[in-house]
């Protein structure tokens, strides 16, 4: 990498910004002084996120930290003051905001390559994709847990809180419709429902959520947990009322993974 960039970029921005467009890596151009300000992203970068040529330097003229996940800007910021302590590069781990709403896991290997007057930092960074941890896969995800059976109900919150997503758990339909409805500050992502609820059974917890004033009640994902011997009579009830997806029991920890990683690749 030219330690010249930034002078090149100053004096001859659309001469070097076609350079940078002829690099395959995904890559952009940032300062920090009171704040971070990005100056370039390449091609490859734009196409890396599924926006056209200078999407992500618009969003980012309009709030420099708007395509990061707001869980990770504090350490963003964190990581850039460790790294004047200790050298000049930094690898950092974190989730940027794609044109269609989603999140994909990035990896910033970013070196400082210019400093000047007045604090002002200047970063070459490489944008790489990467495997989401799991631990941190449902970060930020809420979910309702609504079973009447204590194993699938603690199996499924173990998972969920092991991904690094939290719970709200219920025994009874009504408890978890009560619970549903008083979440819309802080919505569910998904609610899963299972059978032996008290009060008010599956099916009809499922009429409720998707009938209810609820903003999210039309379209949360709603899984139901199902036998193998009630799944060809149970399915197409439930997919008449709006249920989304589906469990097969005896729950396999396998399965409820493969479930919560599908969601996890929703948009938030």
């Amino acid at each position: 990498m030219d330690t010249n960039i930034f002078h090149d970029f100053e004096n001859n921005m659309e001469h070097t910004a076609e350079l940078l467009d002829g690099i395959a890596s995904s890559v952009s151009l940032f300062m920090l002084s009171d704040e971070l300000k990005f100056l370039h992203f390449n091609r490859a970068a734009d196409e890396m996120f599924g926006y056209e040529k200078g999407g992500l330097y618009a969003l980012t003229q309009k709030d420099p930290v708007s395509i990061f996940h707001p869980s990770y800007v504090d350490g963003l910021y964190s990581e850039i003051i460790a790294t004047m302590r200790n050298g000049k590069l930094f690898h950092f781990d974190c989730r940027i905001l794609c044109r269609d709403g989603s999140y994909k896991w990035t990896n910033l290997s970013a070196e400082l390559v210019q400093q000047k007057e007045g604090g002002r930092l200047y970063f070459y960074c490489v944008l790489s994709p990467i495997e989401a941890p799991r631990h941190s896969l449902l970060e930020g995800r809420h979910f309702l847990v609504a079973a009447g059976d204590d194993w699938d109900r603690h199996t499924i919150t173990d998972l969920i809180e092991g991904m690094g997503g939290t719970c709200h758990t219920a025994g009874s339909g009504l408890e978890a419709l009560d619970l549903f409805i008083a979440s819309q500050e802080d919505p569910y992502h998904s609610v899963f429902i299972g059978s032996r609820l008290t009060g008010m059974n599956g099916f009809e917890l499922s009429k409720e959520i998707r009938h209810s004033d609820h903003p999210d009640g039309s379209k949360v994902p709603l899984i139901l947990l199902i036998s193998e011997d009630d799944h060809e009579t149970m399915v197409h009830a439930a997919e008449e009322i709006g249920i989304n997806l589906f469990l097969q029991k005896p729950l396999e920890k396998k399965a409820i993974r493969t479930l919560l990683t599908q969601l996890s690749q929703s948009s938030t």
